[in-house]
Order: structure tokens, then sequence, then C-alpha cells
């Protein structure tokens, strides 16, 4: 650009030099203006683009604690659940322990009950043998069962 002004200057064009000068200034004004306005435009976007992502992940993160919240209160019920069902089948099964223990012990009850009267029925048996293998001053005597033999006797209804 220089070198054309030189060269206008130095032959007698001095107003078309000045003229292509001016055309030339303008020219570059402009372009470095439209550059300036780009580079402006450019930094706006991209500062917009960049609040634009902001605005995202703090939606995003915003959104990740509200499901974190609902997991927490989900996973908090669950627990509460877990908490009340084991309750509910730890007393289930110690009512049931329970009613076991009592049958368990009825039918201890029963058998020691049985083996005890099997128990009398055979002392009862041996007093009768005993009683009928022994001699007796009188022979009535003999034949008559005493002690736990009568009361096995008479709780059974055995005949004499």
């Amino acid at each position: 650009m220089l070198a054309l002004l030189a060269q206008a200057a130095s032959s007698d064009a001095w107003y078309d030099g000045w003229q292509l000068a001016v055309v030339t200034f303008t020219a570059l004004s402009t372009v470095v203006g439209w550059l300036h306005r780009q580079s402006k435009s450019d930094r706006a976007e991209m500062k917009a683009d960049i609040k634009g992502v902001e605005d995202r992940l703090t939606a995003n993160m915003t959104d990740l604690k509200t499901d974190i919240a609902r997991v927490d209160d989900r996973l908090t019920a669950n627990i509460a659940d877990l908490r009340t069902d084991l309750k509910t089948d730890i007393a289930g099964a110690e009512d049931r322990l329970a009613t076991d223990i009592a049958e368990v012990q009825g039918d201890l009850k029963d058998l020691k009950d049985r083996l005890f009267d099997d128990a009398l029925g055979q002392i009862a048996r041996y007093q009768w043998q005993l009683a009928a293998t022994m001699p007796s001053a009188t022979s009535e005597d003999s034949s008559e069962p005493t002690g736990l033999a009568k009361a096995r006797i008479a709780k059974e209804g055995i005949p004499q």
C-alpha cells in the first residue's frame, strides 16, 4: 500500500494516489471493523453457550439431587418395612415356638402320666402276684391287694 502511495506521489497523479489511499483505508477499516464485530459476536455467543452449559449442568445437578433424595427416601422406607416385617416374623416365630413348647410340655406331661399309670399298673400286678403267692393267715387276706395296687385297681377298674 505504501508502495502504491509512493508511486502515486512520484507521478503527477497525486489525486489518484490519495483517492487510492482513502479507498484502501476505508476497505481496511471496514474489514477490521467487521472482524472486530465478528470477534465480539463470537465472544458473546461463546459466553451465551457457556451460560447455557452452566444452566444445563445446574439443572442436571438439581435433578440428580432430587433423584438421590427420592432414592434415599425409598431406601429409608424399605429399611423401615424390613424392620417391621422382621419384627412381625420374629414375633410370629416366638408365638409358634411358645405354642410348640406348650405342646411338647403337654405331650411330656401325658407321657409322664401314662408312664406313671403304667408303673402303678405294674406295681399293682406285682403286688397282686405277690399277694397271691404268699401264704397268709386267712385265705381272704391273700386275695386282697394293698396300698398302691388298690389305687390302681380302683382307677382302672381291674376286676377282683
